[in-house]
């Protein structure tokens, strides 16, 4: 599968840079993502490759503090320091902010990292309680409910929580026993989507979700080798290993429609992202890749990067100093 590069916004003039955050893109091919500004402050931004618009006011949320997440309604969720409120949850909605949580008003901490949201503006967030019980959370607006919190169970939680248009969270949690897993909660319920044990050594920190409930994530086996691996009705499946062209994995993104995309390395190669296990074929973008004059040094996804249809947003360096967003569109 080959894709297409559109570059979303590049750091210049306006912008001074995207990092440390990704970008994410909704099923309309937008692509919501954070920058700083030259003029101080830091702001979230959407576009499609004819131009960029502005979320929010610096009056109002003066910094960003996580990567944006966007809807199919242009709803956009991300972590901010908002004046008069704090550390907070932040959805926009229809133009309008609301904080789904905040500092210190029920919370000590906000993220780390960032939140994931459904169709239906639900957002997904993790947090610290003010007595400091770490947590996976959920918003919409009129109440936030705990998903899971430290505890007499879990002892640690790792990544994003991702939520599907259903209202399921899947999560990385460690248990307080020692065994690391990822788990999906629906309608109060937590099961088990895998766990270290007999076949899995260690678990990806990143699994992602697509809207139909099945979840892709990178897995050591026991036997030392790697693989990625999706999980839905059927069972755990594993899709690539490290007995063919790559020789690791460091997680996955998977769309409604077309190949999972793979954050891997090639065999005498560079950490890239390829929707496929032909490196040549099926590459997307790699570290060293030629790119706009230039070289790629660095870039970012993580399960916000991509839609349903297979679309990635991808926030990348080059040597030259420049930091770009783009979107890597799939070629029929």
């Amino acid at each position: 599968m080959s894709f297409s590069l559109t570059v979303i916004a590049a750091s210049g003039e306006r912008f001074a840079g995207f990092a440390p955050y990704v970008a994410s893109v909704n099923d309309g091919g937008t692509v919501a993502f954070q920058a700083a500004l030259r003029g101080g402050g830091s702001s979230v931004f959407t576009g499609d490759g004819d131009g960029v618009t502005q979320v929010t006011t610096l009056a109002r949320v003066p910094t960003v503090i996580s990567h944006p997440d966007v809807n199919g309604a242009g709803d956009t969720s991300f972590y901010a320091e908002v004046v008069g409120v704090g550390q907070a949850v932040v959805l926009v909605r229809d133009g309008e902010l609301e904080t789904l949580a905040n500092t210190p008003a029920g919370f000590a901490v906000i993220g780390p990292l960032g939140p994931t949201m459904n169709q239906a503006g639900t957002v997904a967030f993790r947090g610290n309680r003010v007595r400091r019980r770490a947590g996976i959370f959920t918003g919409d607006g009129t109440s936030v409910a705990s998903i899971a919190e430290t505890g007499n169970e879990w002892s640690r939680f790792h990544g994003l929580p991702v939520i599907d248009d259903d209202g399921t969270v899947v999560f990385r949690a460690d248990h307080e026993t020692g065994i690391q897993g990822i788990y999906a909660s629906s309608a109060g319920l937590i099961r088990s989507v895998a766990e270290t044990g007999e076949r899995f050594a260690g678990l990806g920190l990143f699994p992602t979700v697509n809207r139909r409930g099945a979840v892709a994530f990178a897995a050591t086996l026991s036997d030392g080798s790697q693989g990625i691996f999706v999980a839905d009705e059927g069972g755990v499946t594993q899709i690539a290993d490290t007995s063919g062209a790559f020789s690791s994995f460091r997680g996955a993104l998977i769309p409604d429609a077309g190949a999972v995309v793979l954050i891997a390395t090639p065999r005498g190669g560079r950490l890239g992202l390829f929707a496929g296990l032909d490196p040549n074929r099926d590459r997307i973008l790699a570290l060293v890749d030629p790119l706009l004059g230039s070289t790629v040094s660095d870039f970012a996804t993580n399960p916000v990067s991509v839609n349903g249809s297979g679309q990635v947003a991808i926030r990348a360096a080059l040597t030259d100093g420049r930091e770009l967003i783009l979107r890597a569109d799939p070629v029929a």
